[in-house]
């Protein structure tokens, strides 16, 4: 089901070698591809093995989709001994730099004590700029969270206050923030999606979202 845990899959030993052998290769799209992979299987066996690889790759900006692949996968393989690494990036809170994103939504799912932990997430939806904003975003929509009511509240608060950050033309999450809100109440979350009635590229995730549907999935 979309929102809960991946479970760790069972993987022979073949395979194992094969994706740690592709952790290493000299192309891009292979590295890629495992990192991908391990994160889609959870496969936590080989977690040391895609940091170190992570590591070796953060070195070079031609291959920042590689990365974002690798930092994706650490978090949702929970790999905690990437977390010094997200904090350093999280810290630089980078504009128009989609590893930065990512890392601050690895970096939530990493350090949180639940899905419903908010305590990270509302000091990265503070004092991030828009990408730290974004990854925090992308915590809460793609892991179902659901908040409690006084966190909903701190939230508005929040999305009110910082609204220069996140209605910017290069990056803008407010598809993913309508639809995180589907199971809010009625009021709060008609207080947020009254905003942007009027704007048709909204108006399929409000809909679904005032009646109550999940529309936003990883």
């Amino acid at each position: 089901m979309e929102g809960e845990p991946t479970m760790p899959t069972e993987m022979p030993l073949e395979e194992l070698s094969e994706l740690s052998k592709k952790l290493r290769s000299s192309r891009s799209p292979e590295r890629r591809g495992a990192a991908k992979k391990i994160g889609k299987k959870c496969i936590t066996e080989l977690g040391d093995e895609l940091l170190s690889a992570y590591l070796k790759e953060s070195g070079d900006n031609r291959t920042w989709e590689t990365q974002t692949e690798m930092i994706k996968a650490l978090g949702k393989i929970g790999h905690k001994a990437a977390i010094p690494y997200l904090k350093e990036i999280v810290d630089k809170n980078l504009d128009f730099d989609t590893i930065t994103a990512y890392a601050a939504l690895s970096y939530i799912r990493l350090t949180r004590e639940n899905d419903n932990d908010m305590a990270v997430t509302l000091t990265l939806f503070e004092n991030g700029n828009t990408m730290v904003f974004d990854g925090a975003v992308m915590a809460l929509a793609y892991d179902d969270v659901l908040p409690t009511e006084e966190q909903m509240k701190a939230l508005m608060e929040l999305f009110t206050k910082r609204r220069k950050v996140y209605e910017r033309e290069y990056s803008n999450p407010i598809r993913q923030m309508i639809g995180m809100m589907y199971r809010w109440g009625d009021d709060i979350k008609r207080e947020f999606t009254d905003r942007y009635k009027d704007m048709p590229q909204y108006e399929a995730v409000i809909s679904k979202t005032l009646a109550g549907k999940r529309s936003i999935r990883e």
